[in-house]
């Protein structure tokens, strides 16, 4: 299922049965991203909607009573009040109200009770509980979510247990529910998810029994959301930083939708110097059809120079959007020296030789060009990579500038605690099983088609397994599926654009004809390098005070 044309139109028919009189969609915090990702610069929206705002804006100077009011909220305490309190004194003359996962008898009949005007027309449930920032890709945009335990703060596994719950209903999937099972966490918000399918049956009643759903935690693969990244979304994240398929370039607010943005679309998993030669490509068919529309010798070129003008003024917008990113990127690329710093990323988690990684690490923290960031990232990779064995992880900590010291001391002490060695799986940077060495050492004779890329995140592994039924580890909560044609896979942690680009890339082959099961990714936030420290910056921080 494509979760950003599914979330399309279930927000159009909800505002297009309020009618064709004038509307205002009132929404929260957290369904106005949902709602712009799945419409970004849509006409629909445009002509099905007149105002916009927030709930929580309420103000009672102003009555519209020939408006109608389409209401799209989160469920939550907070909203059931604020939304007695709006039927009680209505502004609109009616409502139709759409929360965005299940809602309890006991609210239901507060609304009504609330409701003396009979101003409210519809009450539905739609199970949108999270952005779908693509057709494969799932984010609740939740952050710092863990305690000083690690352990899920309980709104924030009530939120993650909520949103998996509307993805599955929206996908009508009953599915084979698994957890990671050396997490806790995944553990308890796994089986609130099982048993609420047990417990509302009656909604899954026509879902399909062909998905397994996958509950895992980011300590298993921590080395992930520490590289550098060199495919097209992935690399914009990473360097400019993505929040709900938008960015900030040159002081402009850009919109990256694959809906709207053909370049883009093409290219999301596209290399960087792929991505080189179809700016190219772009620019070479813009400068001809800007040509062409020079020439305006006859009524009938000028007729149709007038019906093709919106495409052209489209395909003028994405060159101009790409060039400028592209610029931007290769301009941080070559200032911060990233192509040598992510060269030796990659040595460290794909080969590990220590006696080459070390020297390349020490070399390139006396380099200027290095920043803060980098430092941070190839310290611990190193140490991730070397834990254990007899490493020179102080003499680093000593190379460092004085005022990056401890916090790099600190962050590392965290993250190793949080997923180290005896946390992670023992084969996270490669197996040592023979079919594994025997992959490594055809590799080493066929050489690397790309040594930026040579990394490959945990998440394959894990979904090979799936796909032959190898999952030990993580135990069986409901009935296993009637068969397996979907994964489903929730990071409590966060998820990263490189195993976004890998589910891409395994949905495509699966459309083209090669098999297996199509996947859904999907997290409590989607993370680059800086959020990911962030994380565990701001849990010493507080760990700090607590002592």
């Amino acid at each position: 299922m494509d979760l950003v044309h599914s979330s399309r139109k279930l927000i159009q028919d909800m505002i297009q049965l309020a009618g064709s009189q004038m509307k205002l969609l009132l929404m929260d915090a957290e369904t106005t991203p949902t709602v712009s990702c799945a419409f970004a610069q849509s006409e629909v929206m445009q002509k099905e909607v007149y105002i916009f705002d927030r709930i929580e804006n309420r103000s009672s100077a102003e009555n519209i009573k020939n408006l109608k009011c389409v209401v799209f909220v989160r469920p939550t305490a907070e909203n059931i009040d604020r939304l007695v309190k709006e039927l009680q004194e209505p502004r609109f003359s009616q409502y139709y109200l759409y929360f965005t996962n299940t809602v309890n008898k006991f609210d239901v009949k507060r609304l009504a009770e609330s409701d003396k005007n009979e101003t409210v027309r519809e009450v539905q449930e739609l199970f949108l509980d999270g952005i779908p920032l693509r057709k494969d890709l799932f984010t609740l945009n939740l952050y710092h979510i863990f305690d000083l335990k690690f352990e899920v703060k309980d709104y924030a596994a009530d939120r993650i247990k909520s949103g998996i719950i509307a993805l599955l209903l929206q996908m009508r999937k009953n599915p084979a529910v698994r957890y990671q099972k050396n997490s806790p966490n995944c553990q308890k918000i796994a089986d609130e998810v099982a048993q609420f399918i047990r417990r509302e049956n009656g909604l899954f009643e026509n879902a399909k029994r062909d998905t397994t759903l996958l509950v895992i935690e980011r300590f298993q693969d921590i080395a992930t959301p520490l590289l550098n990244q060199w495919t097209y979304e992935a690399m914009i994240h990473e360097m400019l930083a993505l929040t709900n398929n938008r960015c900030t370039c040159a002081d402009q607010s850009v919109v990256l939708s694959e809906l709207h943005d053909d370049f883009f679309a093409k290219n999301i998993t596209s290399n960087f110097g792929e991505i080189g030669q179809n700016i190219k490509t772009l620019i070479s068919e813009f400068q001809e059809k800007k040509h062409i529309n020079k020439n305006l010798e006859s009524i009938q070129d000028m007729k149709k120079f007038v019906e093709d003008y919106p495409q052209f003024k489209k395909i003028s917008g994405t060159v101009s959007k790409h060039v400028s990113l592209v610029g931007e990127l290769s301009s941080l690329i070559q200032k911060h020296n990233l192509l040598e710093i992510s060269e030796l990323e990659q040595t460290i988690v794909s080969d590990g030789d220590h006696n080459k990684c070390i020297n390349k690490i020490r070399s390139l923290l006396k380099n200027s060009k290095t920043r803060d960031v980098d430092m941070f990232r190839l310290i611990l990779l190193y140490a991730l990579r070397f834990q254990g064995s007899s490493n020179e992880l102080k003499s680093l900590f000593e190379q460092v500038p004085p005022r990056l010291k401890s916090e790099i001391e600190k962050t590392c002490k965290v993250l190793l605690s949080y997923g180290g060695a005896g946390r992670h799986p023992a084969d996270l940077f490669g197996g040592q099983s023979t079919i594994d060495i025997t992959k490594r050492f055809i590799k080493g004779l066929k050489g690397v088609e790309n040594i930026y890329t040579q990394h490959s995140p945990y998440l394959k592994s894990l979904v090979e397994m799936c796909q032959r039924g190898r999952l030990e580890n993580y135990p069986l909560l409901s009935n296993e599926c009637d068969r397996n044609d979907n994964i489903i896979v929730f990071i409590v942690g966060g998820a990263t654009y490189e195993e976004a680009a890998f589910v891409r890339n395994l949905n495509e082959k699966r459309a083209q004809g090669f098999g297996g099961p199509a996947v859904v990714l999907a997290g409590n936030c989607m993370l680059n390098t800086k959020s990911f420290l962030d994380e565990f910056s701001e849990h010493h921080a507080k760990s700090t005070k607590a002592v």
